[in-house]
């Protein structure tokens, strides 16, 4: 078993803990620490150690999906899917502009992908759909476009 397959192992055993936590000690800027104790009181979660815990989840759980990703696409390179079909499928029933600008996304997703061929191995395949949508966003917006005066 791989120490990925041990990270996927120990979350899944997340759900079915009901019991059984492990007091640790960690040092926290007191900026954070405040922070995160502020957002518990006004009903974040119902505990600074909830809150803690599922922040740090929620980022274990997004670093092990990058991971297994960036594994599979290394192992299996046919299975890269095109950065444009990911942006689409992304923007799929929402009201972002991608959906009303398709030709948008195939250029700026090929754009993208020309600057960064190795998107989908690196880990950062997330960033670089929102890279592609920010972008689409901002060119359907014509930020930065020059515009004429109308007479």
């Amino acid at each position: 078993m791989s120490r990925l397959d041990d990270l996927f192992a120990a979350l899944g055993e997340l759900d079915a803990a009901v019991e059984g936590s492990k007091a640790t000690s960690v040092r926290l800027p007191e900026a954070l620490h405040r922070a995160a104790q502020l957002a518990t009181d006004l009903g974040m979660d119902e505990s600074f150690t909830a809150a803690t815990s599922q922040a740090l989840t929620d980022r274990i759980v997004a670093f092990a999906r990058r991971e297994a990703l960036a594994q599979h696409f290394s192992r299996f390179p046919a299975d890269r899917p095109q950065l444009a079909a990911v942006a689409h499928r992304r923007a799929r029933g929402t009201d972002h502009p991608a959906v009303h600008h398709p030709e948008l996304v195939d250029d700026v997703a090929a754009w993208v992908e020309h600057k960064v061929p190795d998107w989908s191995v690196s880990g950062a395949v997330d960033a670089t759909v929102d890279l592609v949508l920010g972008y689409v966003e901002m060119l359907a917006a014509r930020v930065g476009v020059e515009r004429r005066a109308s007479a």
